[in-house]
């Protein structure tokens, strides 16, 4: 019976240890989920605001003239900015949402080709060097760079009308409709300078 003793206690070591290992390569995706869904609440919480300043301006009506169109924009965007006077950068892009995200990206862009990366560089030196800031009406003179297709898949989903945006290493979520800046995350993207292209042809 002695015997056995050192066994059992060694198995016993060996399934506490597994034990803890799984805890522990459950803990980051257990956080990562946490910290999504407190994501999408605070993205439920702006539309709230948007849904209420759209109600005061009136829906979108495409069959008005640009003129009309365009006032009802900026209109929309006015009424959104007054909803959320004290917004702030990580009121949405919290810091725990930061840290997915500027993961995601970096390891999207670790795996670009060289080509790819040279038409980053390219589309992003027609931008204009402006700093965007939260509740921002995206200024109209402006382009709006394209959003990597490759990069939205693997972020999580938006709700209509906000859109992801990069402004150099600025990843800004804007309100599409009211042309408004929502939130802005800093160092987003890795400059060029630290891309080599190694990744897809």
């Amino acid at each position: 019976m002695k015997r056995w003793i050192p066994v059992a206690l060694c198995v016993l070591c060996t399934m506490y240890v597994d034990a803890v290992r799984m805890s522990a390569a459950g803990q980051p995706a257990n956080a990562d989920a946490s910290t999504l869904s407190d994501f999408k609440k605070r993205l439920d919480a702006y539309m709230a605001v948007h849904n209420a300043a759209e109600e005061k301006v009136g829906a979108l009506d495409p069959t008005k003239s640009p003129k009309e169109i365009a006032d009802r924009e900026s209109a929309l965007g006015q009424a959104i900015r007054g909803g959320r006077m004290n917004a702030k950068p990580g009121d949405v892009l919290t810091p725990e949402v930061a840290r997915i995200f500027r993961r995601i990206i970096r390891t999207e862009f670790a795996h670009r080709s060289r080509l790819a990366l040279e038409n980053r560089e390219e589309a992003q030196d027609e931008l204009p060097a402006f700093t965007p800031m939260v509740n921002q009406i995206y200024p109209t003179t402006y382009p709006l760079a394209t959003f990597p297709p490759a990069l939205l898949r693997e972020l999580p989903e938006l709700p209509k009308p906000i859109e992801y945006r990069l402004v150099r290493q600025y990843l800004i979520l804007r309100d599409s409709q009211a042309n408004l800046i929502v939130d802005v995350l800093p160092n987003a993207a890795p400059p060029m300078s630290g891309l080599t292209g190694s990744g897809r042809k």
